[in-house]
This record gives C-alpha cells, structure tokens and sequence, in this order.
C-alpha cells in the first residue's frame, strides 16, 4: 500500500465506513473508490478535496506527506500565485522550473488559465519546493507541513 491507501483506509476505519459508504458520501463509484486501493493511483485533485473536507483533514495528511491532521479551508485559486512565488523565490525561470520537474511547459499554461495540477503533479510540486500540498492549493500561510 501506499502512503495515501493506508491514510484512506486509517481514516475509513476511524469513521467505521466502508468503501460503499464512502463512494456514495462523495458520489462517486465504488469502483473508483475500490480503485485506489487495488491500482495503486491517486484520486484526481477534486475528488482528494472532497475527501479532506469529508475527513476534516488536511490533503497532506492524506496523502501520507505529513502527520497532522489539522482541517482546512480550501481556497484553489490561490494554487498559481502560490506557484509563481515559488518559482519566483527559486531564482530559475519558468521554462528550468518546468524542465527541473519533468513536466511541460503546457502544464504551467494550464494552470495560469484556472486548471489544477493532477494530484500527483501536486505532490511532485510539493516535494520540490518543499512545501505543503496545502500551502500550494492557498489553505495555509506556513510553507512546511510540520507545523
């Protein structure tokens, strides 16, 4: 299993529900929902929202990245001015940043026009910056998720 598959399933135990009862809490097929534990695949980034509001839990907490569990107001529109400040402070451009993450460029055009990053592109972002999923996604002012 990984990181995210324990969390789900911890935080499927603490709310005695079942995966059944989980796909029809967030309208989704249990198929999908049996998926990410069978596949071994992250949920889009809007399904993972509508889980950490669902746990009242942080999305870096479930997906394994931090051990605090703290609840969060998502605020999505923040994702790209977060990211540009990343960019920014890093002192490399746009295009080296893009190059450094193995990700094209497109992306970044993506996510200026309003898209969100796929949830694994988020945790790649994360892990790069060193920062929280949750402080790219705008649902807090601290950069690291220790605190």
């Amino acid at each position: 299993m990984n990181d995210f598959q324990e969390r789900l399933q911890e935080l499927l135990v603490e709310n005695n529900m079942s995966r059944l009862q989980l796909s029809k809490q967030l309208n989704i097929s249990s198929t999908t929902i049996n998926g990410y534990f069978n596949n071994n695949y992250y949920p889009k980034i809007e399904i993972a929202i509508a889980m950490s509001k669902f746990f009242n839990c942080s999305l870096d907490f479930l997906f394994g990245l931090s051990d605090i569990k703290n609840s969060v107001q998502l605020n999505d529109n923040l994702f790209f001015v977060n990211f540009n400040k990343l960019i920014k402070s890093s002192g490399t451009s746009i295009a080296q940043t893009m190059k450094n993450l193995k990700m094209s460029e497109y992306n970044y055009y993506r996510w200026r026009d309003g898209l969100l990053p796929k949830t694994v592109n988020l945790i790649d972002l994360a892990k790069y910056f060193e920062v929280s999923v949750d402080y790219l996604l705008g649902n807090t002012l601290t950069k690291n998720n220790s605190q």
